[in-house]
């Protein structure tokens, strides 16, 4: 099937399209619209955001409402943290589309405007973590805008042979957030104009200005669906429920005094007086004075604290209840099995499954469209429209998955008498860094050996680099070294025999 493929694919540039005569004219524009009907297009156009089956969450009223869930709510907190850590302490890299100067040269030009990869660099007033916590809120909100602001001057940037160029970069990626819209004007299903409520502001419209991250995009709708939208009617009863408990826990914890007193204008005066002092100060107290041979049951005075707290219903298994409520909104129900009855590592193992591949559809989506709505700006505007279609550089996000050391060395063990060797530098410094290692050092640097020198080396043995080349080549797969890429002699900088001697 391998070779197969191979001869197909060689094969297609000797295929002629077919020419099909005569083309046919489709319809030309749009006769329908996105929205599902008349009512949802007004709202989202007037009111700052589209409908929802439930009052409280139609127009700009939801912002706030998940704004607060996600401020007071720690079960929402975390459910949040759970899908933002793993995106953010992923590895990102940017590579160049092709494999020639200029297009190496324009991403590290991109580079050299978002810090992708050099965190210290970065011409954006955020560093790249910090880009990707603003867009994460998309899911909180259902949608993020943002506006692209261009330096006002030109800047110097020098490329690697360290030769000067002009370029006009991207100096903030500023939000934008939903609440302040108040119009947004769409042409082709894409956002062209934003107007907002906040006073002092001019429309935000033109090419490359407008940056729209959306979470479940409905339709034309552009504040699309919150992820914390199927957890709010839990949130909303295990808010109410934490209200009401605290409110009986107060008041029944503390007691209910009742006084007794003379009916007399006085006496109801000090009977105030008592029960205010009871009630409101913990180190208050009350003495009555009894004649001779009088009862508490004959005085005029009396103070009784009533308590009905042992008929208080406990709320903690209501309040759990409603967590895994939230929990499940986010994928994340395994993250409860430690405060439920039942449930154990292997569930959580399989449940967590779904919640990774989650992850990942997560950070392809922001790789995509960091990509296609900054990137391919920034190299439009500085580069041109050809260049951009051509050497846009490629974002690429790897590792989103947590690791256990246990389970990599079991996975290694288990496939090592599959034929699978580390044997290459490559391989080793990828699982080194799924380790927490750093990577191998250059063995030849280490030992003060250049490049010269073992030429010299090499000569005195009566050798030169292919005969090197050739004789490594040679050895068997299990020998622990690393042969060279593709058997050429290596190009000044690369290493003389692949990386060197390694261990398996």
């Amino acid at each position: 099937m391998g070779r197969f493929s191979t001869l197909w694919d060689a094969s297609r540039a000797f295929v002629g399209m077919p020419a099909g005569g005569k083309k046919a004219e489709p319809p030309k524009g749009e006769s329908g619209s996105d929205a599902d009907d008349w009512y949802t297009e007004m709202i989202t156009d007037l009111q700052g955001g589209g409908p929802d089956v439930n009052p409280e969450l139609t127009g700009s009223l939801k912002f706030d409402v998940y704004d607060e869930m996600r401020k007071t709510d720690p079960t929402i907190k975390s459910i949040l943290l759970f899908q933002e850590l793993p995106v953010r302490a992923a590895s990102w890299g940017l590579n160049p589309r092709e494999e020639d100067p200029l297009a190496k040269a324009i991403r590290d030009a991109v580079n050299w405007n978002f810090g992708v990869e050099d965190e210290d660099d970065g011409f954006l007033d955020l560093s790249w973590d910090e880009l990707l916590a603003q867009g994460l809120n998309e899911r909180v909100f259902g949608s993020m805008l943002e506006e692209i602001v261009w330096s006002k001057e030109l800047v110097e940037w020098r490329d690697a042979d360290g030769d000067p160029h002009l370029v006009r970069p991207i100096e903030r990626v500023a939000p934008r957030y939903p609440r302040s819209i108040r119009t947004i004007k769409r042409e082709r299903g894409k956002i062209v104009r934003i107007e907002q409520w906040n006073s002092g502001t001019s429309p935000i419209q033109g090419e490359h200005k407008i940056s729209h991250l959306i979470a479940e995009r409905e339709g034309a709708r552009w504040d699309g669906v919150s992820m914390l939208r199927p957890a709010w009617g839990a949130w909303r009863l295990k808010k109410g429920l934490m209200i009401a408990s605290g409110i009986g826990w107060d008041r029944f914890a503390t007691g209910h005094p009742v006084v007794w007193h003379p009916d007399t204008p006085d006496g109801e005066q000090k009977g105030k007086e008592i029960g205010e002092a009871v009630r409101t100060h913990e180190k208050a107290y009350t003495r009555f004075a009894l004649a001779a041979g009088e009862t508490k049951d004959t005085s005029q005075w009396g103070l009784e604290i009533m308590n009905a707290a042992q008929t208080l219903a406990d709320p903690v298994p209501l309040l759990r209840w409603f967590s895994g409520q939230e929990a499940e909104a986010g994928l994340a129900h395994f993250s409860q099995l430690g405060n439920t009855e039942t449930g154990s590592r292997a569930v959580a193992e399989v449940q967590i499954d779904p919640f990774f591949l989650a992850i990942q559809a997560l950070a392809n989506y922001h790789r995509r469209e960091r990509r296609r709505q900054l990137f391919r700006a920034f190299v439009t505007v500085n580069f041109g429209k050809e260049a951009s279609d051509r050497y846009t550089p490629k974002l690429t996000v790897s590792r989103i998955q947590a690791h256990s050391l246990s389970t990599i060395v079991g996975a290694i063990t288990d496939l090592s008498p599959l034929g699978f060797q580390l044997t290459t530098r490559d391989v080793q410094d990828d699982v080194r860094e799924l380790l927490g290692f750093s990577k191998l050092p250059n063995d030849l640097d280490a030992r003060g050996i250049d490049r010269e020198r073992l030429r010299q080396i090499l000569a005195s043995a009566g050798l030169d680099e292919a005969q090197l080349a050739a004789i490594v080549n040679q050895l068997p797969e299990d020998v622990g070294v690393a042969r060279n890429r593709n058997g050429r002699v290596p190009a000044e900088g690369e290493p003389l025999v692949g990386g060197g001697k390694t261990k398996t």
